[in-house]
């Protein structure tokens, strides 16, 4: 077996090989996709500027999304874990990926478990219950999704193509009615290149994605609509522009689909088909390619000609192992991860998938998720260091804090991460706002 050290270097030699030119590309794309130009003055009531005045300025929240799957809210036996998991969660990201799967929403014809009183189902809190914790805490909800083939209910799969359509259509419509203009985004439709076993094989539309987005563009004419699909980046590095991903997109478009964003997954299952330590080795060799920094900004900038904002949607960083130098290369490659996308001009999120450990999706003896050892937190719901280094990037490196004195003509300058602002003076406080591509120039009457 690999030893925490030999798995390090196997994991971090891309980048080592190309540090210079990482480091420069991260810390570039950082300051000038993230940050932005602030211009402050403060005067007094007759519009006089004050000049010597100590100010200070407070980054309060973040344009850019940090979130998480929200599967796990209410969950567990242990109240104190429900609670822990309510606390956490908010503090560390601010967005929510809530689950629409069709077939835990509605897994009886006629009765969806929209209610937040609704029957338990695991790992699928009801809708409405993470709409409530979302919008009370100050987080964004964002849907998943509307159309996934492999998540259909058992009660649809024998019938007609004319009937799954239209069952369809009265789903969209129905969530529409409920949700539409309450959250970040839709994803419409999930891994149409993932090739599981179809379960509506009398539903079989030659361009299934154009219809999706068509069919769900009339019930959310004014809501951003998302495609998503399983870890695509890498091989949009090397076949580029015919890799299968972006062919699909492309074609969808030129046939008029309105597609808003384009959603990219970016899962390291290290070990969830091994029953052996000789297959759990070939596990781990086999994902190396998928800590290489370069690929990913080869990937991005190929997706990104297609002029459509990105998200990472569904992001997995694997612990190896059990010890404390396990623990440290997860939350390694989880900055290195997210320092890449957050530097690249075209991503607009990052969603963490499974926080807990042993929470995660277990599909069949041959899928175990759990061995992968994902979360960010322990089974005990204490933070490992990969949570750690995510609660720093996010309100430490990638945050504004300042203090100056204002200038003769009573101006402070300064960039800062592009979100809302609390500012301080002579005991007051006022809200300011750093956004991209708007003014920020502000004049603060004391």
């Amino acid at each position: 077996m690999l030893t925490p050290h030999q798995t390090r270097e196997l994991y971090f030699k891309a980048y080592f090989d190309n540090k210079d030119e990482v480091d420069a590309r991260i810390a570039d794309g950082i300051e000038n996709n993230r940050k932005g130009y602030c211009r402050v003055r403060l005067t007094d009531a007759a519009g006089k500027p004050l000049s010597g005045k100590r100010i200070r300025l407070t980054q309060k929240t973040h344009d850019f999304k940090f979130g998480a799957n929200l599967f796990m809210l209410d969950e567990f036996d242990n109240e104190a874990y429900n609670a822990e998991y309510r606390r956490f969660f908010k503090e560390y990201f601010n967005l929510a990926t809530v689950p629409f799967y069709w077939d835990t929403l509605e897994p009886t014809e006629g009765k969806p478990r929209y209610a937040k009183d609704s029957e338990k189902v695991y790992r699928r809190p009801a809708p409405d219950l993470c709409m409530e914790y979302c919008e009370q805490n100050g987080v964004t909800p964002k849907l998943h999704c509307l159309y996934y083939d492999k998540m259909t209910p058992s009660w649809l799969t024998d019938r007609s193509e004319e009937e799954i359509e239209a069952k369809y259509r009265e789903r969209f419509a129905e969530i529409a009615s409920r949700y539409s203009g309450r959250m970040m985004e839709f994803e419409v439709i999930n891994e149409l290149l993932c090739f599981h076993d179809q379960k509506t094989p009398n539903f079989v539309k030659r361009d299934i994605l154009t219809w999706a987005f068509n069919e769900a563009r009339q019930y959310f004419p004014n809501d951003v609509l998302v495609v998503n699909e399983a870890n695509p980046i890498q091989s949009l590095a090397y076949q580029k522009y015919r890799q299968p991903y972006y062919l699909l997109i492309e074609n969808a478009l030129l046939k008029g689909a309105k597609i808003d964003k384009i959603g990219l997954q970016n899962h390291l299952f290290t070990g969830v088909s091994a029953h052996t330590p000789e297959e759990y080795e070939k596990s781990v060799r086999s994902g190396v390619h998928m800590n290489n920094p370069m690929t990913y900004f080869k990937g991005l900038d190929i997706i990104a000609t297609l002029d459509l904002p990105l998200e990472i949607t569904e992001v997995t960083v694997p612990t190896f192992g059990d010890t404390l130098e396990d623990e440290e290369l997860q939350a390694d490659m989880l900055k290195l991860w997210y320092s890449t996308w957050f530097s690249h001009p075209a991503v607009d999120a990052i969603v963490y998938w499974n926080t807990v450990d042993g929470h995660a999706y277990q599909g069949n003896p041959n899928w175990q998720e759990n061995n992968c050892r994902g979360g960010l937190w322990h089974k005990d719901l204490t933070p490992k260091k990969s949570a750690l280094m995510l609660k720093k990037l996010v309100h430490e490196t990638w945050h504004t804090d300042l203090e100056f004195t204002t200038d003769k003509n009573g101006f402070v300058e300064f960039r800062g991460f592009f979100g809302e602002y609390s500012v301080k003076a002579d005991g007051k406080e006022f809200e300011i706002a750093i956004h991209k591509n708007e003014s920020s120039s502000f004049e603060i009457t004391l």
